[in-house]
Formats: C-alpha cells, sequence, structure tokens
C-alpha cells in the first residue's frame, strides 16, 4: 500500500443515523474552537484516543475515539449524561509526525445529543465500513476535491488489518478509488475512474 500516495482527508462519522449525505441538525451542532489536552492510550489492546475540547458555544466537552472500532463517544459526567455524539466531521491528517495518534485525528464539528433523541434504537452499530466516510480531501498542493456522494463501498479483511475502499463521486461529476488502512490511520488515493463505469 505504501505506493499509493497518503492524503489529507476531512472525514464524517455518523454513529446513530446514515444520512445519503452528510447533514447537520442544528440544535445539536458544536464547532471546536481549540483542543485543550488530548492523548492515545491502549486500553485491552485497543487504541483510543482522548480529548478536552473547547467549543464556539461556549462548552467543554470530552470526546473518546476508539481507532479499532471507528466510534467516536462522550466521556460524559456531569450535565451531559444521557447524552451520546452522533455525526462528527474530523481532520485525518497525512503527515505522522506527531507523537500522538490524537495529533493526527482532530474533530471540527459533532453532534451531542439527548439519547432519547436517538432515532435508530438498534443497539446493533453499524457495519465498520458505514461509521465512516470521505467528505473531503486533498492529494496535493493544487486544492481539494468535495465528495458529492459514495458509489461503493466494501471492507478487505486482511490478517492484521481491515482497509477500508470507497469509490466517490466529486463535485465535477470525477470518480475516485480511496483506501482507509485502519491500522495506520491512512487514508491513501488509489486511482481515478472511468466515469462511464458508473454513469446510470
Amino acid at each position: 500500500m505504501n505506493k499509493f500516495p497518503l492524503i489529507e482527508m476531512l472525514a464524517y462519522f455518523s454513529r446513530h443515523s446514515r444520512p445519503s449525505v452528510p447533514q447537520w441538525r442544528d440544535t445539536f451542532v458544536q464547532n471546536q474552537k481549540r483542543i485543550l489536552t488530548s492523548c492515545t492510550k491502549e486500553e485491552g489492546g485497543i487504541k483510543k484516543s482522548y480529548y478536552s475540547i473547547e467549543t464556539k458555544e461556549g462548552e467543554i466537552i470530552d470526546l473518546i475515539f476508539n481507532h479499532e472500532e471507528l466510534i467516536w463517544d462522550l466521556e460524559a459526567s456531569g450535565k451531559l449524561k444521557g447524552y451520546t455524539v452522533d455525526k462528527v466531521l474530523v481532520h485525518m491528517k497525512r503527515h505522522k509526525n506527531p507523537t500522538s495518534a490524537s495529533h493526527r485525528v482532530v474533530p471540527l464539528r459533532f453532534e451531542v445529543l439527548p439519547r432519547s433523541e436517538v432515532e435508530r434504537k438498534s443497539p446493533i452499530e453499524f457495519s465498520l465500513i458505514e461509521r465512516m466516510q470521505p467528505y473531503r480531501f486533498q492529494k496535493n498542493s493544487n486544492g481539494s476535491i468535495q465528495v458529492q456522494r459514495v458509489v461503493a463501498r466494501n471492507n478487505e479483511n486482511r490478517i492484521h488489518e481491515v482497509n477500508l475502499n470507497y469509490v466517490v463521486e466529486d463535485t465535477d461529476k470525477r470518480f475516485y478509488h480511496l483506501i482507509f488502512i485502519t491500522k495506520d490511520l491512512d487514508w491513501r488515493f488509489i486511482k481515478e475512474m472511468d466515469r462511464l463505469l458508473f454513469e446510470d
């Protein structure tokens, strides 16, 4: 996989709802102003990143990211007990220089809502490939590419890793194959696809 270039990615996570295109409910949205503290720990063989975030809405909110399950959650206490996180927009950085994985995976916007407001009541999580999707990416210095829709997706299970494959269409009706390497938190650009393969 190393022959394919790393890319900067804005990824969209959704835990309790699955809209066909990313969308936000203003009542529940929190926008990151700055990250006060962050760190990554391994618990029972599973990596988790912890964030204390000051939001533009004037809140201090603690988030947890489970690397293996690709799930965002609240470190809920006090007034946030009984609340959950649904959608999260995350900057997943290309460069690996940061000492902590929490510096590569940066939450920018997220929804915090009462569990009573969650429409999907099933305790079963979405499949791994459905928990996250590309939103916007940059593979060089010539600007970013906005994803309009995900055309196809599939899991690629290997011995020591799971790779998530996505074919996406941008706003100019061009198609791209992107892959996420779960164990490395890497997004890579595979190739541009022939649009004739995907025209209705």
